[in-house]
C-alpha cells in the first residue's frame, strides 16, 4: 500500500462525510433553482393577467361611451352593457389581478348529513311492439302427460297347465348311402424289432416282449463280479 492510499484510508469517514454535503447541497442548489423558475413564471402570469386586466376595463369603458352616445341621439344601441354581458365584471377587470395562494390544510371530515328523500322511479317510454312469435306444436294428449308409477312386485308362480295333445306322427326318413369299406389294421404284433410276444415261466397266462435271439452277457458288466479279488476275476 502507497503513502497516498494509506493516507486516504485514513482520511475515509472525512472523505464521505464531504461527498454526503456535496450531495446534499447539490440536490438544495437543484431545489433553489426550480423555486427560482416557478416565482419568475407566476411572475410573468400575474404580469400578463394584469395586462389582461387593464384591456378588459379600457374596452369595457369604451362601450359604455359608444353606448351613452347612441342613447343620446335616441337610438337603441345593439352592444349590451358590459355589465349585463359579463358576469361579476368588476371583480374580473380588478387590477392587480389577486392570484390565489397555495391550497391550505385540510379541513376536519364534517358529520354525516342526513339522508335525502327516496326518489320516485319515473317510468321510461314504452317500446315498440314486437313482431309475433311463431306457432308453438300442438301438445299431447292428457293421459300422456301423466308420470307412470313404479313397477309393482311380481305375482305368485302359476300352477302347471296340463299337458297338451300327441302331435301327428312324422314321416319316415329316406335310407342313407352305404359308406366306404375301411383299410386293415396294423399287426397285433407290438414288440419292436428282434423281440417277439413270449410266455414268462412264472406265469403261464402272460405275453411279454422278448428277445428273438439271447445274447450272451458280458462277465465285465457282471456287478458281483465287481466283488471277487482280482486274481479270481483273472481266472
Amino acid at each position: 500500500m502507497t503513502r497516498t492510499a494509506h493516507l486516504f484510508y485514513r482520511r475515509r469517514y472525512l472523505l464521505w462525510i464531504v461527498a454526503a454535503l456535496l450531495f446534499l447541497g447539490g440536490g438544495l442548489a437543484v431545489a433553489f433553482l426550480q423555486i427560482d423558475q416557478a416565482e419568475a413564471r407566476a411572475t410573468e402570469l400575474a404580469t400578463e393577467a394584469d395586462r389582461r386586466g387593464d384591456a378588459v376595463t379600457t374596452l369595457a369603458t369604451d362601450v359604455r361611451k359608444l353606448r351613452s352616445q347612441i342613447q343620446a341621439k335616441g337610438d337603441t344601441p345593439a352592444a349590451p352593457d358590459p355589465e349585463q354581458a359579463v358576469d361579476d365584471l368588476p371583480s374580473r377587470a380588478e387590477v392587480p389581478v389577486p392570484i390565489p395562494g397555495p391550497p391550505g390544510p385540510s379541513g376536519a371530515k364534517g358529520d354525516r348529513g342526513p339522508a335525502g328523500p327516496a326518489a320516485t322511479p319515473v317510468p321510461g317510454p314504452s317500446g315498440p311492439i314486437g313482431q309475433a312469435g311463431q306457432a308453438g306444436q300442438a301438445g299431447q294428449a292428457g293421459a300422456d302427460s301423466t308420470v307412470p308409477g313404479p313397477a309393482g312386485p311380481a305375482g305368485p308362480k302359476g300352477d302347471v297347465g296340463p299337458a297338451g295333445p300327441a302331435g301327428p306322427a312324422g314321416k319316415d326318413g329316406t335310407n342313407g348311402k352305404d359308406g366306404t369299406n375301411g383299410r386293415d389294421g396294423a399287426n397285433g404284433q407290438t414288440c419292436p424289432d428282434g423281440y417277439s410276444l413270449q410266455q414268462p415261466p412264472d406265469d403261464p397266462d402272460a405275453l411279454v416282449c422278448r428277445r428273438s435271439t439271447p445274447v450272451s452277457p458280458d462277465p465285465a458288466q457282471n456287478p458281483a463280479v465287481f466283488g471277487l479279488p482280482a486274481e479270481r476275476r483273472r481266472s
